[in-house]
């Protein structure tokens, strides 16, 4: 199961540091971020630059989520777990199984290339490859499409790199 600890925008890196120095290992099997990778021209070339998916948000995959709870409570940290009225905030299966086939094993969203064929996107390569869902918009002079992503019970827009290599 995953859970979210939500962080001071920037700290990802210093909380997953500090749940793996603090915390055993039998509470957790992993802590981490999502980050994306995208092409953003600078001086005429174009670059592949990586940003946080959801800034300020830290994911834990833990069985023991209860003792994960209380132990992270009792440490005084500038993490919060998030809570809707007593209970801890859990991704559901769906929407862990959805960002696992969107991030993969490495928890990045990879910059993706495909074409349309009329008004169909076909997606060809990258983190993209597989993914069913709803794009929002595609914003193509920038490389980039807006996708609609289930997150905590909720639908959240965010932007993930993305470029049309023909039509």
């Amino acid at each position: 199961m995953w859970c979210v600890v939500h962080v001071k925008d920037g700290g990802e890196e210093h909380t997953e540091d500090f749940v793996a120095g603090l915390l055993p290992e039998s509470l957790y099997a992993r802590c981490f971020h999502l980050i994306r990778s995208r092409r953003k021209k600078y001086q005429g070339q174009w670059t592949l630059i990586t940003s946080r998916l959801f800034p300020g948000y830290v994911f834990v995959e833990t069985e023991r989520i209860d003792d994960f709870c209380m132990r992270l409570k009792r440490i005084d940290a500038m993490a919060k777990l998030l809570c809707t009225g007593e209970d801890m905030t859990l991704i559901h299966l769906e929407e862990e199984s959805y960002l696992r086939l969107l991030g993969g094993e490495e928890h990045i969203v990879e910059y993706s290339e495909g074409y349309l064929e009329g008004k169909e996107l076909i997606v060809t390569s990258g983190a993209m490859k597989n993914y069913k869902g709803i794009i929002k918009k595609a914003l193509r002079h920038k490389r980039l499409v807006v996708l609609e992503v289930p997150l905590m019970g909720r639908i959240v827009e965010v932007t993930v790199g993305l470029g049309i290599v023909k039509r």
